[in-house]
């Protein structure tokens, strides 16, 4: 089995994942926030899963390719019949460029793993009701 680099496992755990809105919610590994779990309600769901199509399996990509990548992950949710809100996987000390990314309402674990399978990450953001939000990894990585 293979293994995700200990750095990019670091990088993961202490990005802020950001939910757009006014005020925008800014999620982090592992910390219980009220405000995602009051917009689990609000949108009816008890789940939610954040990724990006962005540098896929941890390869960086160009702006392009990157941008070609999430239209294809914004279409793809539009077709499941989903709704998505818009958002940014940022790195709190500024070394890698925020990551456009959605918040995809509804979904639980099955379908992000198959929005990692489909979009080649190495892991997404799942958040239940108790508004904590978790990484799971790939199948290939657990």
């Amino acid at each position: 089995m293979t293994s995700i680099p200990d750095d990019t496992l670091r990088a993961y755990r202490s990005a802020i994942y950001r939910i757009d809105g006014e005020p925008p919610i800014d999620m982090i590994i592992d910390e219980k926030n009220d405000a995602v779990a009051s917009l689990l309600a609000r949108h009816g769901v008890t789940s939610a899963v954040f990724l990006t199509a962005f540098n896929p399996f941890g390869e960086i990509l160009g702006e392009h390719e990157n941008a070609v990548r999430q239209e294809a992950l914004v279409a793809y949710i539009g077709r499941s019949g989903r709704t998505a809100l818009a958002g940014a996987g940022i790195d709190p000390g500024g070394v890698w460029r925020a990551e456009v990314s959605l918040f995809v309402l509804g979904a639980d674990e099955f379908v992000a793993d198959e929005l990692m399978a489909v979009f080649e990450q190495n892991a997404v953001v799942i958040v239940r009701e108790d508004g904590v939000p978790r990484l799971r990894l790939h199948r290939r990585y657990r």
